[in-house]
């Protein structure tokens, strides 16, 4: 992959004109695109490869408007099966390109699920692990049961400390002192449910000042303007 690594390190266009290039000129697509997606993270500084133009940014935003949503979707399943162990985390890459060629037809479409999977923040892609489910019912069950441990997080967000390192020490405190995983998780998604309402509190109180500041500066301009 000598070649591809100094193509990507160098080339001068467009990713999305340099993404058609590599699908419709290389028999291993699937290796390249691995590689691409794994290691393309920034643009190149020394560009001396000029790719041909084969897109407008017409037809990119054009394509956007009618595949985008088919790739978003596509990417987001892949993922979903790799996390849950449908398929290994080595098939990734190959399974993703599998499903891109069963949906898409022309080379363009191929190379544009390509370009669009490669901007992606979701890529490259990293196994997290098996993610933890639940339904309503139980995660109010296991809330309810530890409502004390609910209650101290509830508490840590109201009091005055400023610094994440403090409140996310002190949570986590609280969740040491818990054997159950299943419990643990669901305490940590009400905290992070408690922190995005106090961040859209303290967001409203802005607006509020911003608003108040503004009539006053109407007020005052309007005296001036008497005067």
């Amino acid at each position: 992959m000598e070649w591809l690594k100094e193509l990507i390190e160098n080339f001068d266009g467009e990713i999305y004109d340099l993404c058609y290039k590599l699908t419709v000129e290389n028999e291993h697509i699937e290796e390249v695109f691995q590689y691409v997606c794994e290691n393309l993270l920034k643009m190149p500084e020394e560009k001396s490869i000029v790719i041909e133009k084969q897109f407008t940014e017409e037809e990119i935003e054009w394509y956007k408007s009618i595949y985008g949503d088919n790739v978003n979707g596509i990417l987001k399943s892949t993922i979903k099966k790799c996390d849950y162990g449908i398929i290994s985390e080595a098939d990734f890459y190959s399974s993703l390109w599998e499903s891109f060629c069963a949906n898409f037809t022309s080379e363009k479409e191929k190379a544009f699920a390509f370009y669009y999977t490669l901007v992606d923040s979701k890529i490259p892609y990293q196994y997290v692990g098996k993610p933890l489910s639940m339904d309503n019912e139980k995660f109010k069950r296991i809330l309810d049961e530890n409502n004390e441990s609910v209650e101290k997080i509830k508490y840590i967000f109201k009091s005055n400390y400023i610094q994440r390192t403090e409140q996310a020490s002190l949570i986590l405190n609280c969740l040491e002192k818990i054997d159950d995983f299943e419990a643990r998780t669901v305490l940590l998604a009400r905290a992070f449910g408690l922190q995005d309402e106090k961040r859209k509190s303290v967001d409203i109180d802005d607006l509020i000042k911003k608003i108040d500041r503004k009539i006053a500066e109407l007020e005052q301009e309007e005296e001036q303007e008497s005067d």
